[in-house]
């Protein structure tokens, strides 16, 4: 028993330790999987998702949509791009546990019970009986970030929703300090 025990806590702490970091910086496998995903609605637009875990905060989540914007912008021989439609939705679940619970297991009893005439088997339920327990609730969000993209050539629009996408991805890396292809 004691050899079970330590085995499930070795076990949940490897599980704890391999989700323990945020969604890194890459191509989802599928459409809503962790990691970005784009689909072309035209020659010059797109549309650009990234998809967080729960360890990845909504700032981050945002700016890897905008990378990515900015990198398919590149990829596409085009230098800025402009912000058409930008959303941020948030999915949250939470889950209940309880700890410490002492449980005084119930039994069964069987007993004879005789009158004059005759005897009577019986056979009684005890119930168990709970009795301490912590409850905690944890709630996990997750963020995924959808942009709506056009992407132009010089001159860029004198407009606060126009980037250039050259400078937006250097500054985006050198801040997180990852290199992005």
């Amino acid at each position: 028993m004691r050899l079970q025990w330590v085995f499930a806590v070795l076990l949940s702490g490897l599980v704890v330790g391999c989700s323990s970091t945020g969604t890194t910086y890459q191509p989802a496998d599928e459409r809503g999987a962790y990691g970005y995903t784009e689909t072309e609605l035209g020659s010059d637009r797109y549309r650009v998702t990234f998809t967080g875990n729960s360890r990845t905060d909504k700032e981050t989540v945002n700016d890897y949509a905008m990378l990515r914007a900015a990198e398919l912008t590149l990829q596409n021989g085009y230098n800025w791009f402009h912000l058409v439609n930008r959303d941020t939705e948030s999915k949250s679940r939470s889950s209940t546990s309880i700890s410490g619970v002492n449980d005084f297991g119930g039994h069964t009893a069987v007993y004879q019970r005789c009158g004059l005439m005759s005897c009577s088997t019986v056979v009684a339920q005890t119930p168990s009986r709970l009795s301490g327990g912590v409850a905690s609730t944890t709630t996990r969000t997750n963020y995924q970030a959808s942009l709506e993209i056009k992407m132009g050539k010089d001159p860029m629009p004198d407009d606060a929703e126009a980037y250039n996408a050259q400078e937006l991805a250097s500054t985006l890396r050198r801040w997180m300090g990852k290199q992005a292809k």
